[in-house]
């Protein structure tokens, strides 16, 4: 863990909390020993090993296998998340992510500081249905839509 406090590159994690083959305490692991560079870590609660894997599955994940005792799919498929959803949601983080550290546009900042649970995000809006001082609900969701999520950020020497 030594070798990830000299990390000086922005860094962006994405995990499933029920990752079993990577394991998720290892990953949290990365994102806390790395204090040298700012550094997110979404979590997709109850995800496994394959959260936000790659659409279409590859042609080989349709094909069973004798020595298996399930079809590959089933083993690269998300239990709980929908696939389709959660490549939408790393892709809204990645574009975020990138914007902000690769090409330094500093307004895609607000997609990245959230209160780290979005259950504890409120929602507040206005009349005319633009958020008020007290929104706190993730920016780029609609009401209730980052349910499972949690998005957490720390900057160098954290």
């Amino acid at each position: 863990m030594d070798g990830l406090a000299g990390l000086r590159v922005p860094t962006m994690l994405m995990a499933g909390s029920a990752d079993d083959v990577a394991v998720y305490d290892a990953i949290r692991g990365i994102f806390d020993g790395a204090v040298g560079t700012e550094r997110h870590l979404l979590t997709f609660v109850y995800a496994n090993h394959n959260a936000a894997a790659p659409i279409p599955a590859p042609m080989e994940a349709w094909e069973p296998v004798d020595s298996l005792d399930f079809v590959p799919l089933d083993h690269y498929a998300d239990p709980v998340w929908d696939t389709v959803r959660m490549n939408n949601i790393a892709q809204h983080f990645a574009t975020a992510f990138l914007d902000l550290h690769l090409k330094e546009v500093d307004s895609q900042r607000v997609y990245l500081d959230l209160v780290p649970r979005s259950e504890d995000g409120v929602v507040a809006l206005d009349d005319a249905g633009a958020p008020t001082d007290d929104h706190t609900y993730w920016r780029g969701f609609p009401p209730r839509t980052a349910a499972g999520l949690r998005f957490e950020t720390k900057r160098p020497g954290e």
